[in-house]
Order: C-alpha cells, then structure tokens, then sequence
C-alpha cells in the first residue's frame, strides 16, 4: 500500500537580515568636526569618533568608517583653526610691540 504524498514542499521562508544601526555617536563626530567652531567643533569631533569607536566594538553598530572619518576631519580641521588663530594673533594690535606706550612722537596727526 502506497502512502498519499503531500502536494507541494513547503516553500522556505526568507526573512530580511536583521538590520544593524549606525552609531549616531560616530555621526555627530563627523558633523561636529566638519562644522568647526574656532577649533571647539573639531574637539568635540575626535572625542566623539574615539567614543563611537569604542562603543561599536563594545556593541556591533554600524559607523566605524563614520567614526574614522570624524576623528581625521577633526584633526585636520583643528590643526587648520589653530594656525588660522596664530596667525590672528600674530597680525593683529597688541602684539609685535607696537602699541601703547614710548612717547618718541611722530604721530603725524
């Protein structure tokens, strides 16, 4: 006696992978570097990409490449905010001894 066969298999069932988020930590490290303040963003942006580094090691995120790029943008930036305020400070009034007091006159006026 033969056994009746099902119809059809069962079809597999796909189901999306599980989606990892993004760090939003190693976001704001690279938009806080590109939005520099003075020199305060770019700060904000590396201590921000080493922390997002750290914690997506510690929980499997997405946004290393994000973090990365946070921390070398920062430095660059930084690096940029600090020669443009030293070169403020070298051209501007009060520096280089030419201001104030002497009294040897010419002035001029």
């Amino acid at each position: 006696m033969s056994r009746p066969q099902n119809a059809a298999p069962a079809a597999p069932t796909y189901a999306p992978p599980a989606t990892r988020r993004t760090n939003r930590m190693a976001i704001w490290s690279l938009v806080a570097s590109i939005l520099t303040v003075g020199g305060l963003g770019s700060l904000a942006g590396i201590w921000l990409g080493f922390a997002a580094r750290r914690r997506i090691f510690q929980t499997g995120e997405r946004g290393r490449g994000l973090a990365i790029a946070g921390i070398i943008v920062g430095v660059v930036t930084l690096v940029f905010a600090i020669v443009y305020w030293a070169y403020i400070a070298m051209h501007t009034g009060g520096a280089g001894g030419t201001g104030g007091g002497g009294g040897t006159g010419g002035g001029g006026y």
